[in-house]
């Protein structure tokens, strides 16, 4: 049966601008199983009332980390089964430290830099009726703010979010090294997760000096030129301005 995947608008074949929604397009194109995307404006429709999520057997999944693991009960699809017990459990902590901190670097640039909001409030809603597009784009604006303070990302300055974001970008260089992935001959879940959280930090719609900081690591720079060849032939190649 084939599975359903949702996930918000995106360029055919190009990573989507949520690191999440890349990771599982990737996951989804490494498992082999049939799948369809299929585009969808509201997340309040998942079962975690965000993107992605899909929907398999007549049951909607959401959250990657809950949507790999049900694929691994119901299909024996298991991403990490050729590495060791150690480099599983040094793979979670990578993709914890990339979805839980890194992502919330991203959200920073995106919704608590003043001059570039104004670029996202056009991503997001410039398709809007100008008579409720205000009162939604700053909901919005203040819901997100909100949850990078409460995260703690938003108490931070500027300066120090980004140093925070290279240290994270230095880390998965040294571990990545001169490897074409982080474990083994193959990619995996934890090569899909930080090919999410990079990309989008590369082709961000906003200005930040991470996407320089990362294209200045020649061996992140090729890992994301080799995932993107393969699984996302649409993606700017990474080049340095």
């Amino acid at each position: 049966m084939t599975i359903t995947f949702f996930q918000p608008p995106s360029e055919p074949n190009g990573p989507n601008l949520s690191p999440f929604c890349t990771k599982m397009d990737m996951m989804l194109q490494l498992s082999g199983l049939e799948f369809e995307r299929q585009v969808q404006m509201d997340p309040r429709e998942g079962p975690k009332q965000k993107v992605p999520f899909i929907e398999m057997d007549g049951q909607r999944i959401g959250d990657t980390q809950f949507i790999e693991a049900e694929l691994k009960a119901t299909r024996g699809l298991d991403m990490l089964s050729d590495l060791t017990a150690e480099q599983q459990a040094i793979g979670r902590m990578i993709m914890g430290t990339v979805e839980e901190q890194l992502y919330w670097v991203m959200v920073y640039s995106r919704w608590q830099v003043e001059e570039n909001w104004p670029i996202m409030d056009n991503i997001f809603f410039g398709h809007m009726p100008a008579e409720i597009r205000k009162e939604v784009s700053a909901g919005a604006l203040e819901m997100m703010r909100g949850a990078l303070y409460g995260h703690g990302m938003g108490r931070h300055s500027q300066d120090e979010v980004y140093t925070l974001g290279r240290r994270i970008i230095d880390d998965l260089g040294t571990l990545l090294a001169d490897k074409d992935y982080f474990f083994g001959d193959n990619a995996t879940s934890v090569d899909a997760s930080v090919y999410g959280a990079l990309i989008n930090l590369v082709q961000n719609p906003v200005p930040t000096p991470l996407r320089d900081y990362i294209l200045a690591n020649a061996s992140l720079t090729a890992f994301l030129d080799r995932l993107s060849t393969r699984f996302f032939p649409n993606a700017v190649q990474a080049k340095a301005a």
